[in-house]
């Protein structure tokens, strides 16, 4: 019975001890301020090309990861522009993805490039294009 008074009145002790009525006080007498400038969204960029290299637990087709490269300071070169890829390395093994906006190149510029890196491609089971896409693994 006395180990029982005991615990009750350390316990209740405890119990008063935390409900402090100046630390309740002081927790509404906070001020909040309106930061218009922390609201803004950022907005993620819908890239035009996406070339997205994924492997199966052996990494990406450097092949083809070399003939996209060849592929494009070919067309650079061929068509004095500087069109160069946004890379986003993603993986363990390698896989990276490629992300291009086109906006300073012609149609019929953008048409052959697309044509040229669906070639380099080929049926691969591995490599991926995507259009008007937003970066899935963009860090």
């Amino acid at each position: 019975m006395k180990t029982l008074t005991i615990t009750i009145m350390i316990a209740t002790a405890t119990l008063y001890s935390c409900k402090s009525t100046s630390q309740a006080v002081e927790a509404n007498k906070t001020e909040t301020k309106s930061d218009t400038s922390a609201k803004t969204e950022t907005q993620e960029t819908v890239y035009d090309v996406i070339i997205s290299f994924t492997s199966r637990a052996s990494g990406i087709d450097r092949d083809i990861k070399d003939k996209v490269d060849k592929l494009l300071s070919n067309f650079n070169a061929e068509n004095e522009n500087k069109i160069k890829p946004e890379i986003a390395p993603w993986g363990r093994e390698g896989e990276v993805d490629y992300h291009f906006i086109t906006k300073n190149l012609s149609t019929n510029q953008k048409k052959a490039l697309t044509t040229k890196i669906k070639e380099a491609i080929g049926s691969s089971d591995t490599v991926f294009i995507l259009f008007n896409k937003k970066a899935v693994h963009k860090r």
